[in-house]
This record gives structure tokens, sequence and C-alpha cells, in this order.
């Protein structure tokens, strides 16, 4: 009985070598035809980057998509221009085209008190008392009370506390410190409560009155509309109908 086992398992590891040999042969190219793969060969220029995937929400919470006016460099010139094959041309087309190295030089100010309406110091100045009357404390200051304009508006706080966070626009992971954005960006992580908490609200200095989770489902709610709660964790599906 061994003897007849050990003869039909050759018997099949035998057919095994023959099919992938066979395979391997068809998948070969020894008739000198051409390539069966052509791989594209065009200039850097040709292509498109449309998103890094770097930090949540950064070009779609304080950029424009206004093609006037548009983002210039320090000498006036247009930041990093289009071209004819990247015809794209505003705020966020710009951050994308940059290079991160260059995000501080080139976009903390356009992101911060940048003339489109969604700039740091225009949400502040528009949303301000809308945090103060829900029992927030906004990392901005307001020198005149209430402001005229969003010149009246201070935000240095929230650029020192936001700033490291968002800039450059980036993952980076400190191994030595725990894991969960801002360190890093994990599946389940609640990326954009947090940064608009490190955007908006006080959450540095001495005795803070806020944490970087203090918006966690408050914007995006942990409950449907019947009040079940959601589910916390990948794959976040319901239990199935039966």
């Amino acid at each position: 009985m061994k003897k007849i086992i050990l003869t039909s398992r050759i018997s099949r590891l035998a057919i095994c070598g023959v099919a992938v040999a066979l395979a391997l042969a068809a998948c070969s190219n020894n008739d000198d035809s051409p390539p069966r793969f052509s791989f594209a060969n065009d200039a850097p220029d040709r292509y498109v980057r449309v998103d890094r995937t770097g930090e949540p929400a950064i070009a779609t919470a304080l950029l424009t998509r206004e093609t006037t006016p548009a983002p210039t460099n320090s000498s006036g010139g247009t930041l990093n221009p289009a071209n004819a094959a990247n015809t794209f041309n505003n705020q966020r087309d710009a951050l994308n085209r940059g290079d991160p190295i260059n995000d501080a030089r080139d976009f903390a100010g356009l992101l911060t008190v940048g003339p489109q309406a969604n700039s740091l110091r225009n949400i502040h100045y528009e949303v301000g008392p809308a945090l103060r009357a829900l029992g927030l404390i906004p990392c901005s200051t307001e020198t005149v009370t209430p402001p005229l304009n969003n010149t009246q508006v201070d935000i240095s706080a929230c650029v020192a506390q936001v700033a490291p966070v968002v800039l450059p626009d980036v993952i980076t992971f400190d191994f030595s410190a725990p894991a969960g954005w801002p360190n890093g960006r994990g599946y389940d992580d609640p990326v954009v409560d947090r940064l608009l908490s490190a955007a908006l609200l006080r959450i540095g200095g001495t005795n803070p009155p806020h944490t970087i989770n203090t918006l966690v489902g408050v914007i995006n709610t942990t409950r449907d509309e019947s009040g079940t709660p959601l589910p916390a964790s990948f794959p976040h599906l319901r239990p199935a109908q039966p």
C-alpha cells in the first residue's frame, strides 16, 4: 500500500511539472518577435500628479480650485506653473505639482492668510463666534470684538500648533512615539476630526482646554440617524440581514 501511494504522489508531481513547463514555454519569446510589453517613456512633465495622498484634506480644506487669483511665488511669478500637457492651474494643483521640501516656503502664507475664502484666517473669522457659542475655545484670538474683517483675527497660535503637523504635506512616522495620526496614519484614524481640532481649537500651550481628539465623534458622528452606533473598526460593516 505504501508503495502504491508513493507512486501516485510521484505521478502527480510529474504531471504538475509538465504543466508548469508548458506554461513557461507558452510565455517564452524565443521566436525573436517584438516584445509583448510596451512601456511609456514620456518625459516627467507629461504626467499629472493629482494628489499626493499625504496629510488629510489639506488642499481640500484650505486651498481652492478657483483659477483666480493664481498662486504666485516670492518673485510674483506663477507658482509651479502648468504646461501644455498639464493645464490645470489653481491653488490645489500648484500644491500637488510642487515638491514637499518647498511646502513651507511656497504655501504657508497661502494656506493661512491667502486671498481664498477658505484660508485658515478667514475660516476663524467666519466660525470663531460659533465655536465660542458651543463652549469651544478657538486657538485664534480677536484683536477687535467683534472683528470687522479677518485681519482682526490673530491665528499665530493656530499656525504654531498645526503647521508642524501638516507641512510638508507628507506622512511621517516616529517609531519612538505612539502610532496614530498625526504620527503615521491608521485605517481607522479619525484624521479629519483631528486635523480640525489642530487647526481650530486651542490644544497647545499651558493647560490647554482641548485635545486633538476633542472633535472626534462630534463632526463625524459615531451613530446613524436611528441612534445605532456605527461600526468602530474596519471593515465598518453592519451585521448581515437575516
